[in-house]
């Protein structure tokens, strides 16, 4: 059975009490073991591979400056994990597990607006003077993203290895998707009568501008919807914010050399993402009442009691 985990070290550290909301949606037992050693314990081993992902740095010097930090007394480890061993925490979450898990937390939402757009990630450290001064190209793999635009919180998002089109991963997260009666916008290269239909058979209202064309009408029922705008492609632009944000902050390159392990980083960079934007949302909200609330005039305090 999963035991709560209470922050009784630093109750200002925001980042850590996440880490425990986080650690009770997972629903993982506090050991993995009934016996044998228990030196680490589950919340201990996904909160050091999340600030692995957060810190950015290589497995190596992370490992190495964890005793520098006040990480070691707030997560109440016995000893430092070696390398080794952190990676193959790294191999125990795969996917499926962080992309529920996002679900979960993102479930109290009701988002009415979507957007869907895709950029390159870089995939390889280099540097970009020497890459124009020879002539390389660089490599780089492409991530789609499904975001509210309200928001600006990471519904779902598709990694390809290779430059495909954006039709693919756009059918894969509509597929996939359990909103129901939202409407989502794209771009002109989401133009495409099966994804329209895709997307109906979701209850999603998908628009995206028609490609320009040598043809006076375009083809398709839902295509030629399109042709007539809509009032609400304006906010298409907030998806493009997100994305600049999350590969500023985030993922500026993916670090990882497998296929399979390029995944699992991204999607605990959209969840810690996530996690940012909703304790961002909650202390605007606070302040927001506070505000009101001195604001308010004595004799309202008094309504309010009578009333």
């Amino acid at each position: 059975m999963t035991q709560t985990i209470i922050n009784t070290y630093t109750p200002t550290n925001e980042f850590l009490s996440e880490l425990i909301n986080l650690y009770h949606l997972t629903g993982l037992p506090l050991h993995e073991n009934h016996f044998g050693s228990k030196v680490f314990t589950e919340f201990q081993k996904f909160s050091l591979v999340a600030l692995f992902r957060r810190s950015k740095k290589v497995l190596r010097d992370f490992v190495a400056e964890l005793n520098e930090t006040r990480w070691v007394k707030w997560l109440q480890l016995k000893e430092i994990p070696s390398k080794s061993v952190l990676n193959n925490w790294c191999l125990k979450y795969p996917i499926e597990f962080l992309r529920k898990l996002n679900l979960k937390l993102l479930r109290n939402k009701q988002p009415k607006l979507m957007a869907i757009d895709a950029t390159g990630v870089d995939a390889i450290v280099r540097s970009k003077h020497y890459e124009k001064r020879f002539n390389i190209k660089s490599e780089f793999n492409k991530l789609t993203v499904f975001i509210d635009v309200e928001n600006m919180l990471i519904y779902d998002h598709v990694l390809q290895m290779k430059p495909r089109h954006d039709v693919k991963s756009a059918e894969t997260i509509l597929k996939r998707s359990r909103l129901k009666n939202i409407k989502s916008l794209g771009d002109k290269g989401y133009d495409s009568e099966p994804l329209h239909k895709i997307a109906k058979s979701k209850q999603i209202n998908l628009f995206a501008p028609v490609r320009n064309s040598s043809k006076n009408s375009p083809k398709g029922w839902n295509r030629k919807r399109c042709v007539r705008g809509d009032e609400d492609y304006n906010k298409r632009v907030h998806v493009e914010s997100c994305i600049h944000s999350l590969k500023k902050r985030r993922i500026p390159i993916i670090r990882s050399k497998l296929h399979h392990m390029k995944k699992r980083e991204v999607a605990m960079h959209v969840l810690l993402h996530n996690i940012e934007k909703l304790r961002k949302g909650i202390r605007h909200y606070l302040r927001m009442m506070f505000s009101i609330i001195l604001d308010k005039p004595q004799n309202s305090f008094i309504i309010l009691k009578h009333g």
